[in-house]
């Protein structure tokens, strides 16, 4: 009697494992299953213009600061405070960006936000837009540099630092 329980428990143990080793097996099935992922990679982080100005805006700083383009702006200011009403306030910033952050060496601070103000900036629901992100950055005390036009390396120089001394 006791060879039968032995027996059927050794036999109810091989069966669990082997039910276990088939769940395993077929998890990897479904992970190697061929996904749909839309994506690509791009090909340009900047677009010409905004390359042409990081170019000239590099030579301006002089390697002064870590220039960081396309930063979304939740990367350089945080939500206080708590409650319900802290998640609407995090979807008016998120998927919001600015097109260049110039940030302090030593602590990696942001020090000033430049905007390329092409003319697309013109239309009033990007005037809406470029109005709250500068009143956010104005709150947070991070001065914002609007630049209309590509100016040359020492005159971007002398925005930069006056815009930076207001701090």
């Amino acid at each position: 009697m006791n060879k039968l329980i032995v027996l059927a428990l050794i036999v109810f143990v091989l069966g669990f494992i082997f039910k276990l080793l088939a769940q395993k097996n077929d998890l990897g099935k479904s992970a190697k299953k061929e996904e749909w992922l839309p994506y690509m990679k791009k090909s340009y982080l900047l677009t010409r213009a905004e390359h042409e100005f990081f170019v000239i805006l590099e030579k301006a700083v002089e390697g002064q600061y870590y220039i960081f383009p396309q930063l979304a702006l939740d990367k350089i200011v945080l939500l206080s405070g708590k409650g319900s009403l802290k998640s609407g306030y995090r979807n008016k910033i998120d998927l919001k960006s600015v097109d260049f952050v110039l940030f302090d060496k030593q602590n990696i601070s942001p020090i000033l936000v430049i905007e390329l103000d092409d003319p697309s900036h013109e239309k009033p629901e990007r005037q809406l837009r470029d109005g709250f992100v500068d009143r956010v950055l104005n709150h947070c005390g991070i001065p914002i540099l609007h630049v209309t036009s590509t100016p040359n390396e020492d005159n971007l120089r002398a925005q930069i630092t006056q815009r930076v001394k207001i701090v």
